[in-house]
């Protein structure tokens, strides 16, 4: 592996563990909001009958977390951008096969080696930074599209426990995948503060 791309990847996947990409144009917890507030709107009707008015209050409650999410993210700088730019990204300084050598060291595919372990420690934190600043906005938008989706079945027919069950099914699968991706990334992290640091 080419030391100074090497130098170069780790360098970037250090500032953005650090502080995160560049948001161009709208970040991810902006478009969230925006469609939260959307939906609310929709669902503006259910406020004026008894039987939706928990449908509409679900709605203003995951639009205002959205909002206060990004509101803090633009405080906090850790805006989430839908596409990080290629000059940003760590392993578009890499060549092909290093890349996907690095993919799988992240991974925890395969071991993890003293040159390599800087390079990959930062991309797993940059990778908890993202999964921490997600989180939040997708309580928020979850909440929001709960409140649209029943007063659509309310208005429209519709079984109600079909949307309990389908967004019970959304919030196991999206606690599945954090849990087995902390555990990934916390497996990997102290394989690497076990490795002996690089000589240089």
């Amino acid at each position: 592996m080419n030391p100074g791309d090497l130098a170069e990847a780790t360098r970037r996947a250090e500032y953005l563990a650090e502080h995160g990409p560049t948001v161009v144009v709208m970040s991810q917890q902006a478009g969230f909001a925006g469609l939260s507030v959307v939906w609310v709107a929709a669902t503006a009707p259910a406020a004026f009958r008894p039987d939706t008015l928990v449908w509409f209050l679900l709605a203003v409650a995951g639009a205002v977390v959205a909002v206060t999410v990004w509101v803090r993210a633009r405080r906090r700088h850790t805006l989430v951008p839908y596409v990080v730019e290629t000059p940003e990204q760590p392993l578009a300084a890499l060549v092909a096969t290093d890349r996907k050598l690095v993919g799988r060291q992240v991974g925890g595919r395969a071991p993890v080696t003293p040159d390599t372990a800087p390079l990959v420690r930062a991309l797993l934190e940059w990778q908890r930074r993202s999964t921490r600043n997600s989180i939040p906005m997708l309580v928020g938008l979850s909440s929001s599209l709960s409140g649209l989706g029943g007063y659509s079945m309310a208005e429209f027919g519709g079984p109600r426990w079909l949307l309990l069950v389908l967004l019970g099914c959304v919030a196991a699968l999206m606690t599945v995948l954090t849990v087995v991706e902390g555990h990934r990334r916390g497996r990997v992290l102290a394989a690497l503060e076990r490795e002996p640091a690089p000589a240089v």
